[in-house]
């Protein structure tokens, strides 16, 4: 390389470097940093974009890029457990165009501060416009080949996203903050961005949700599969590397244990198979030693950080292990047959908290895979076989059917206790609702059970048609149902009130249809009380007590809330609107 100007010695001096985490996005572990240039605007740049197209000009691109590198890794290695983390480098897509780009420079830099090239992720993007989609994959694979980490940036916006992955699978795709924005209200988003993650899963890459600045953010990108989260709600870029925490996300509900996930995990767990594995540096030697253990078929390899990068199956390696020289030609390092990485299949990897269904999703889309790859804070934890899937699903299928309203099919006590505690643990803000019909026992008693169960069914047929899909509906027993729903931007503490209120309008209304015309007209029935006293008793209808929770609603405990609900229940029955609100 050819050496720098004086001017350019001090733009280097000038120039600082911040670094943004990468966390997981189910653990809140810190996965890596990405680092990020400042200070071309105090050089006179109007972008970091502009200050990279005059180093272009001047034919110095590549190696001021390398001393950059140098820059950057210096200051990475003085973050706290910069060892178990992993450096995103943003790399011009130009550096090969320059006449003294020449190999085995990072090499040399990271060998110095003892780090794995697995350890440097090298970001690639489309800001820079691709003309030559055979010079951008020759860039993927010359730092491929070298042994490094790829990542592809602002997936998505470009033209050439869908053909690079086609061409060259990265390690890591990182999708663009425009999925992103406001992801939680706009279901074109979420499924554009579900079809990504889908994708890349399959293929074996890993999703970063870049850009994310809410909460409700982060839990869409959750549900729908992202393995890592990047953005303003988690930290903001920063040049102090004391800043760098080992963990974020420690005080949301997500990662305070996730009791409605807790007993799939433990499902899962049960059926998980803790395969052998074998890491990606690895000889084929020790690979085929490990085959020959009787009962394995399958070996999950991982990089240094324990996270897998695929599987490799017997079948790929019948041709060595049957040969009387295949050992001989797997020890020949000048031969093809020596290379780990030739044999490696792609396959789903998922988080151990990964809602059920989403495994499943990513599973069947893969017409090859026979199972998926258990991943808990990004370190492999086991092997769940097709058919151990089938099983999981089946048992929880089974768990769910016990605690489901026999008549209303709808969540029991046991789900219904499970939502309330974990509302109240995390102190989340949401909205809690109990209903108790009105004047149903003498309904029962005049009219008999059977039309007392079609009183049930119609009133947990207009909670589905009245209240919104996402909210938490279950069935308490006899004429008790229960509500929860969480609050945000579209689910206001005003609208859900408003819903509750049309649900007991409309019940009202259509239950009526369930009375003879006699009664209808009369507004009653008269019945004997339980003295054996003829008395008129008003049409049934319904009563709820909408309560809100949250970090100020002084509800502390399960008991003090179902309390409240049989105190607030009278004051609801004695309203206008048959409704006690706590907490507006």
């Amino acid at each position: 390389m050819e050496p720098l100007h004086p001017l350019y010695h001090h733009y280097l001096e000038v120039l600082d470097v911040a670094f943004q985490p990468i966390v997981d996005i189910h653990s809140g572990i810190t996965f890596g940093v990405e680092a990020l240039l400042r200070g071309t605007d105090t050089l006179g740049y109007e972008s970091i974009f502009s200050f990279f197209d005059r180093l272009y000009e001047e034919n110095i691109l590549y190696t001021f890029d390398v001393q950059l590198r140098k820059k950057v890794i210096e200051k990475f290695c003085l973050i706290e457990g910069h060892e178990k983390l992993k450096l995103f480098y943003n790399l011009d897509n130009r550096v090969l165009e320059m006449t003294d780009f020449s190999k085995g420079n990072t090499h040399r830099l990271l060998k110095r501060h003892n780090l794995d090239p697995k350890s440097i992720v090298f970001e690639l993007s489309e800001h820079n416009e691709i003309l030559n989609l055979d010079h951008f994959t020759k860039l993927m694979h010359h730092y491929g080949d070298e042994g490094f980490c790829i990542a592809i940036d602002d997936f998505g916006i470009g033209q050439s996203g869908y053909k690079l992955l086609y061409h060259c699978t990265p390690n890591i795709i990182k999708i663009d903050r425009f999925f992103l924005s406001e992801i939680d209200k706009d279901p074109k988003k979420k499924l554009l961005v579900r079809n990504m993650v889908q994708l890349a899963t399959l293929l074996g890459c890993r999703v970063i949700a870049e850009g994310v600045e809410t909460e409700r953010e982060l839990m869409v990108c959750k549900e729908i599969g992202c393995h890592m989260v990047q953005g303003y709600f988690i930290q903001r870029p920063s040049v102090d590397c004391t800043l760098i925490a080992e963990k974020y996300l420690t005080n949301m509900v997500a990662f305070k244990g996730e009791k409605r996930a807790l007993s799939n995990q433990k499902i899962i767990l049960k059926r998980l198979e803790p395969l052998k594995s074998i890491m990606i540096h690895d000889s084929m030697e020790t690979l085929l030693d490990l085959l020959n253990e009787k009962g394995t078929y399958l070996v999950p390899v991982l990089d240094a950080a324990m996270h897998p990068v695929g599987i490799i199956h017997e079948h790929q390696l019948k041709a060595i292990a049957c040969s009387p020289y295949g050992r001989s030609l797997t020890q020949n390092r000048s031969s093809n047959l020596s290379a780990l990485e030739t044999y490696i299949e792609p396959i789903p990897v998922v988080d151990l908290t990964m809602p059920l269904e989403t495994m499943i999703e990513l599973f069947s889309l893969s017409q090859t895979a026979p199972g998926v790859l258990i991943v808990e804070s990004s370190r492999y934890i086991g092997y769940l076989s097709a058919r151990e899937m089938i099983e999981v699903v089946h048992e929880r299928n089974l768990i769910r059917a016990r605690d489901e309203n026999p008549l209303t099919r709808l969540p029991g006590n046991f789900r219904i206790n499970e939502y309330i505690a974990n509302v109240i643990e995390s102190g989340t803000d949401a909205v809690l609702v109990y209903f108790d019909f009105d004047h149903f026992k003498p309904y029962n008693d005049y009219y008999g059970f059977r039309n007392g169960d079609r009183v049930i069914l119609l009133f947990a047929e207009l909670m589905h048609k009245v209240l919104c899909a996402d909210y938490f509906k279950g069935h308490i027993g006899g004429d008790d149902f229960f509500v929860g729903a969480v609050l945000d931007e579209s689910h206001t503490f005003e609208k859900i009130c408003g819903e509750v209120e049309t649900l007991i309008a409309t019940f009202s209304d259509e239950v009526r249809a369930f009375y003879e015309p006699a009664d209808r007209e009369r507004g009653c029935i008269v019945a004997e009380d339980r003295d054996g006293n003829s008395r008129e008793f008003k049409l049934l209808g319904v009563s709820s007590v909408v309560i809100r929770m949250g970090s100020h609603s002084g509800i502390t405990s399960s008991e003090h809330l179902q309390r409240t609900f049989a105190m607030e229940k009278k004051n609801a029955k004695k309203s206008p609107n048959h409704m006690s609100i706590i907490g507006s």
